[in-house]
């Protein structure tokens, strides 16, 4: 991922990002943890993987833990 990409999705008022483990670098978590970027940002190291945060392992105890489910 690229930091245009999260650029693009901050101009059409995305609220929220998920990053992939494997699918950023430093540069992009720097950029998707700026202060105002995001509402909320998942990624880096944490859920219950050996690579970090990963949608289908952590995702539904996320959306519990943020009131959405």
């Amino acid at each position: 991922m690229e930091t245009s990409v999260l650029r693009d999705a901050k101009s059409l008022g995305i609220p929220a990002i998920w990053l992939q483990p494997g699918s950023f670098d430093d540069e992009v978590l720097r950029a998707a943890q700026e202060e105002n970027a995001f509402k909320a940002v998942v990624a880096g190291d944490g859920g219950r993987g050996h690579e970090g945060w990963c949608v289908l392992v952590d995702g539904e105890k996320a959306l519990r833990g943020v009131g959405k489910l």
